[in-house]
C-alpha cells in the first residue's frame, strides 16, 4: 500500500447517554477526496486489543503498525480538535494505546 494523506474525521451523534458511544473516530485518505465519506479508509477501533487479532478493517489494513499509526492520527487529531467531548474521547483512546503498549513491552 503508497503512502496515505492519512488523518481522523469525527462523527458527533446527539442524544446517546454515554459519551463514547457519541462520538466515532474514522480514519479518511484526503488524496481520496476532501469530504467524507468520499474519502473513508476505516472506522478506527474502540477498543485496541482487536488490533492485536486482527479483527478490524484497521489492523488488516495497516498491520503490525496499527498501534503505532493509531496513536500517530490520535495524537495529530488531539492538537486540532476544539470540542471538550471529542478530546476527552480522543484523550481515552490514547491511554488505551499506551497501556496496550506497556503490556506488550512486559
Amino acid at each position: 500500500m503508497g503512502k496515505l494523506n492519512l488523518k481522523l474525521y469525527t462523527i458527533k451523534k446527539a442524544s446517546e447517554s454515554q459519551i463514547d458511544d457519541c462520538i466515532q473516530l474514522v480514519v479518511v485518505d484526503l488524496d481520496k477526496g476532501k469530504r467524507y465519506p468520499l474519502n473513508f479508509v476505516c472506522v478506527l477501533p474502540r477498543y485496541f486489543r482487536v488490533l492485536e487479532k486482527r479483527s478490524s478493517k484497521f489492523a488488516k489494513i495497516f498491520g503490525e503498525g496499527s498501534l503505532h499509526t493509531a496513536k500517530k492520527l490520535l495524537v495529530d487529531a488531539q492538537r486540532h480538535e476544539d470540542d471538550p467531548q471529542i478530546k476527552t474521547v480522543i484523550s481515552k483512546r490514547i491511554k488505551d494505546i499506551d497501556s496496550q503498549q506497556c503490556t506488550q513491552k512486559q
